[in-house]
């Protein structure tokens, strides 16, 4: 059974039962057809009743299939639940939903229990019956809303207590609430501060390997950036148009500790991440993004590889999403060395978050390395990228 069984009766029935019984047999002292008769009736219905809850759900299946929806704050959703039932028909059923309150129902008929939700509705199913149930609800913040337990209440023939049926898997129906973006100021400044391989819409420095294409010449074009050819076939001196590039890989480096706990502005620092991720879209900028929650497999933490577009953002913004209040946090430090020695490093390094003095240790050798450190300052509703100033000259263990 894809369902655990278990009943609550009232000592009612049971007292009945021995009635019942009594009755029975009592007749035949007082030779009374009529004690006889509801004698047998009422142990019918309680042999009926125990018959029925004893099979009743056997054959019943949750169709469990995945299902991740995406969203942002404030929208509208529904997940679908459809039940197929091969047993014993399944009469005035309560079915009762618990949900994570990153989501509230929107028919209002949900009761507030701790972090969760619990959604009541009368559901009946008869034999040979397929019927999907629709669950429809609004986001209200950033994270994952699972759907966390379902039972099935079914109560006795005489009311005198219930069978609950509870499925014993774990359900795999979630919605994914993405952060909304915040303000960050100072984005633009750092876009193509040095000559790199990534190409860029604007930037003081050209990839003179690959010409994009030519243009008529002006009086301020270099001689030697004539294109004779094109000249040639066009009667009229063409300049050579070259893709203008820059150093712009970023790594965005998120510390959502502070002490032993999570950050009282987590949600402010994911939003500021959030942003930058939408920026980096939008002018092609490659990015890699760690996060200090401990992670199962070769690297330790929550760890996204350099990439861009789109498929970049979408992995991004899951990650961000599934950023819970109670994460297993990894110490800051620990992720700092580990993206120093193991990981492919970016010409930009931006932090996020606390720090502390031995991580402010780790990522000043990080920037004698070479790299452009950058902060996120958060600052009220806003956050604003911050250039680090040079490393003290000062050893540091590795």
């Amino acid at each position: 059974m894809e369902w655990k069984k278990y009943s609550v009766e009232d000592n009612t029935l049971s007292i009945t039962g021995i009635l019942a019984t009594f009755l029975f047999f009592a007749s035949f002292y007082f030779q009374s057809w009529l004690v006889f008769l509801t004698a047998v009736t009422i142990l019918i219905f309680i042999f009926a009743n125990s018959l029925y809850l004893k099979y009743v759900g056997e054959h019943l299946h949750f169709e469990n299939t995945l299902e991740r929806n995406k969203f942002f704050p404030e929208e509208k959703g529904e997940w679908e639940l459809t039940f197929a039932n091969k047993g014993f028909p399944i009469m005035k059923g309560n079915l009762r939903i618990y949900f994570d309150d990153i989501v509230i129902p929107i028919d209002g008929n949900g009761e507030k229990r701790s972090n969760q939700f619990e959604l009541n509705i009368p559901f009946s199913l008869n034999y040979n019956q397929i019927r999907t149930l629709k669950i429809p609800f609004k986001t209200r913040k950033r994270g994952v809303a699972k759907i966390r337990r379902m039972e099935w209440h079914i109560p006795h023939f005489f009311g005198l207590g219930e069978t609950v049926l509870e499925y014993k898997s774990l359900i795999v129906k979630e919605a994914l609430i993405y952060p909304l973006p915040i303000t960050v100021k100072n984005t633009r400044t750092f876009l193509s501060a040095r000559p790199g391989e990534s190409y860029v819409s604007h930037s003081l420095y050209e990839d003179y390997l690959l010409p994009a294409g030519t243009r008529n010449y002006v009086y301020s074009d270099s001689f030697n950036r004539i294109n004779w050819k094109a000249s040639a076939r066009m009667q009229t001196l063409q300049t050579k148009i070259f893709d203008r590039v820059a150093d712009v890989g970023w790594h965005l480096s998120l510390n959502i500790a502070d002490n032993h706990a999570v950050t009282p502005k987590l949600e402010q620092l994911l939003s500021s991440v959030t942003e930058l991720a939408y920026f980096c879209a939008k002018h092609n900028i490659p990015y890699s993004l760690c996060i200090n929650m401990r992670f199962a497999g070769a690297i330790p933490f929550y760890y996204i590889p350099a990439g861009s577009g789109k498929e970049q953002l979408q992995k991004v913004l899951e990650a961000l999403a599934i950023v819970d209040q109670h994460p297993s946090i990894l110490p800051y430090e620990k992720m700092l060395s580990f993206y120093h020695h193991h990981l492919t490093p970016q010409p930009y390094f931006i932090h996020g978050g606390r720090q502390s003095p031995r991580s402010e240790e780790l990522i000043n050798f990080i920037q004698k390395n070479g790299a452009t450190i950058l902060e996120i300052n958060l600052d009220g509703s806003d956050a604003a990228l911050m250039l680090r100033q040079a490393p003290v000259n000062k050893g540091v263990g590795t």
